[in-house]
C-alpha cells in the first residue's frame, strides 16, 4: 500500500473540508484505511497526530479570517469552523496565537502556525548524475525469497571496492541466466569495513537450497530508472535521510540494508526497498 499518496490526497481532503467537524473515524473510513494504520502512518510520516496537524491547520484559517474579514464577528468564524462555544475556541486560539482573536486582530500581522503539509510525491532525485528516482513510504507484509547467500571478505579483495563491485554484478548475472527466474531480488544484508553478506533470489523456491525472510514492516519505496545499483544502497540510505528531512525518519537497517528488485521483462524501471523506523 502505497501510504504516501494515500497521506497525499488526505492532507487535500482537509484543506477542503476544513470547516467541517473532521474525525480520524471519518477520514479512515473514507480512505478505506484503519484507524491504528491512519494515526501511526501520519504520526511516523509528519511527526504529529492526525488530530492535532487538523486543529492547528483549521485554526490557521481562522486566524487569516480575523485579520482578512475585519468587519465580521469572531464568533461568526467560529461557527463557520464548527465551534459552536466562542469561549472554548477563545482559549485554543490563546493557545497557539499567545493572546486572544481581538486582540490578534489589532496587530494586523499574519502569524504562521500550520501551513498545509508537503507530501512527497514523485519526489525525484539523482544519484551523482545517474539513475532518476521517485519516492513512496509503503508497508509490506512478509515474503520469503529464495536463492543463494555470499559472504566476502574484504581481505581477498584487497579492500578493492571496484573487484567487490564486479564479483556482486556477477553473481547477480549467473543468477539472471536461470530461464525459471523473471523476478530477482539482490538484498544487501551487512556491511562493515571487513566484510559484506549479500543474497540474490527469487520469490518462487524452484530448486534454491538458500531463503531469506522478508518480514513485514514500513519500507522507503525508490521507483528508480537506469543503470543496476548493486553494491550502492550506502548512498541511497543517505539520499533517503536528506530527502525526508524532518528528522523522524531512518534507515533501519538491524534485519538488512536494502533490497533492489529486478524484472526480466522491465529492465529499465527498478525498485529499490529500504526499512525504516522513527527516530
Amino acid at each position: 500500500m502505497n501510504y504516501t499518496q494515500i497521506l497525499k490526497e488526505i492532507t487535500d481532503y482537509i484543506e477542503v473540508s476544513i470547516k467541517e467537524p473532521l474525525t480520524l473515524d471519518e477520514i479512515s473510513n473514507k480512505f478505506y484505511i484503519s484507524k491504528f494504520h491512519l494515526h501511526r502512518i501520519f504520526k511516523f510520516y509528519t511527526g504529529r497526530t492526525l488530530g492535532q496537524y487538523i486543529t492547528k491547520r483549521r485554526f490557521q484559517f481562522i486566524g487569516d479570517e480575523i485579520l482578512e474579514k475585519k468587519d465580521l464577528e469572531v464568533w461568526k468564524i467560529a461557527l463557520k469552523y464548527s465551534y459552536t462555544q466562542p469561549q472554548s475556541m477563545n482559549r485554543v486560539f490563546k493557545k497557539y496565537y499567545n493572546c486572544t482573536p481581538l486582540q490578534y486582530r489589532t496587530t494586523n500581522k499574519k502569524v504562521i502556525i500550520q501551513e498545509k503539509l508537503n507530501i512527497l510525491d514523485k519526489e525525484t532525485i539523482s544519484l551523482k548524475g545517474k539513475p532518476i528516482m521517485d519516492i513512496s513510504i509503503d508497508f509490506f507484509e512478509k515474503q520469503k525469497l529464495y536463492g543463494s547467500i555470499y559472504n566476502v571478505d574484504f581481505k581477498d579483495f584487497s579492500f578493492d571496492q571496484e573487484k567487490i563491485f564486479e564479483y556482486i554484478k556477477n553473481k547477480y548475472l549467473e543468477f539472471q541466466k536461470n530461464s525459471e527466474v523473471e523476478i530477482i531480488y539482490y538484498i544487501s544484508i551487512f556491511s562493515d569495513s571487513t566484510r559484506k553478506e549479500f543474497g540474490i533470489f527469487t520469490d518462487k523456491k524452484l530448486s534454491f537450497k538458500e531463503s531469506f525472510e522478508v518480514p513485514a514492516g514500513l519500507f522507503a519505496t525508490l521507483h528508480y530508472t537506469g543503470e543496476k545499483l548493486y553494491n550502492s544502497l550506502n548512498i541511497i540510505s543517505t539520499d533517503i535521510q536528506s530527502i525526508y528531512n524532518k528528522g523522524n525518519i531512518l534507515p533501519k537497517t538491524d534485519l538488512f540494508e536494502g533490497i533492489q528488485k529486478f524484472s526480466k521483462k522491465d529492465i529499465l524501471n527498478n525498485l529499490i526497498y529500504i526499512p525504516i523506523e522513527a527516530n
